[in-house]
C-alpha cells in the first residue's frame, strides 16, 4: 500500500483557482499563519519585507481615503515587496480570523516572475 501525502494548503489554493503546479509552488514557498481578528499584517509607511496571500477570511486595507476588503485568494503587501524603493501605501488588518501564506521578499519576487503566477501576484498596472 502506498500512502500519498496531501498538501492541504495547495489544495485550498487549487480551490481558489490556482493551477496545481502554481498552488504547489506557493504552498512550498510560503509560511502558513493563522491570525486573529485585528491582527496587523502590515502598516502604512513601513518597508515591504513580506507579501501575504489570503487563504481564508477577509482583511481590511486602510488607504488614506478609502477602505477595501480583500478576501480569500487576494494578495496584499505586494507592491512594496516587489519594489525595494517603495514603502507600504496602506495598513492591512485582519477583519476576522484569517489564514494567510506569508512570503519573504526573495521568494515572492521569484514567484511573481513565473508565467503561471504573475497575473495572480502582480497588480496589472505594474505587470507589464
Amino acid at each position: 500500500m502506498r500512502l500519498r501525502r496531501i498538501d492541504r494548503v495547495a489544495q485550498r489554493l487549487e480551490d481558489l483557482g490556482y493551477l496545481r503546479t502554481a498552488a504547489r509552488r506557493l504552498s512550498a514557498g510560503g509560511t502558513l499563519l493563522h491570525l486573529d481578528a485585528g491582527s496587523v499584517l502590515c502598516e502604512e509607511g513601513e518597508r515591504g519585507t513580506q507579501a501575504f496571500l489570503l487563504l481564508q477570511g477577509e482583511a481590511e486595507v486602510h488607504l488614506a481615503d478609502n477602505r477595501v476588503i480583500v478576501g480569500a485568494g487576494g494578495v496584499v503587501g505586494e507592491l512594496a515587496t516587489l519594489d525595494p524603493h517603495r514603502r507600504r501605501n496602506a495598513t492591512v488588518v485582519a477583519a476576522g480570523p484569517i489564514e494567510v501564506l506569508v512570503f519573504d521578499v526573495a521568494t515572492f519576487r521569484a514567484l511573481a516572475r513565473l508565467d503561471d503566477l504573475r497575473s495572480r501576484l502582480v497588480p496589472e498596472r505594474i505587470a507589464a
